[in-house]
């Protein structure tokens, strides 16, 4: 954080969820001066790798763009809807060292994302990423309900 504690650049990681929507909606509101950028993470866990036996790595990278354009088309109207703009970023592989590698990479100040966004079954079988975060991070964390 330069300048004394101010805000300049918020990372929001984001997947299809009404939690993920309001951190978003949080971040925007909280932090409207700042760089606000859209995370996308790409699990290969959650895109299933039976799905790649299937369908072949290229359609399933298909698929997950795919994905990406709708979460941040709606981060876009979200923003808008904000006055704002937003920026955005798909990375692949698992989304806590990703997320924190980020946000060491890019100089974030701070991490808005919701409590959760997965299914009880992938939160207990992934373990819970917002913990996970909030314990990881090199940034402080915001966990929005």
């Amino acid at each position: 954080m330069e300048g004394g504690g101010v805000i300049e650049h918020a990372l929001v990681p984001m997947d299809e969820s009404p939690m993920a929507r309001r951190a978003l909606e949080f971040a925007l509101e909280a932090h409207s001066e700042a760089t606000v950028t859209v995370l996308f993470v790409a699990n290969y866990v959650d895109e299933s790798y039976g799905a790649e036996m299937l369908l072949g790595p290229e359609t399933l990278r298909e698929r997950v763009d795919d994905r990406a354009e709708r979460i941040f088309d709606g981060a876009r109207e979200t923003a808008a809807e904000h006055d704002a703009t937003v920026e955005t970023a798909t990375e692949y592989g698992d989304p806590t060292r990703v997320i924190t590698q980020y946000a060491e990479d890019h100089a974030v100040d701070v991490i808005v994302m919701g409590s959760h966004g997965r299914s009880l079954v992938s939160r207990v079988l992934l373990g819970d990423v917002a913990d996970t975060v909030v314990r990881r991070a090199p940034v402080p964390v915001t966990i929005v309900r």
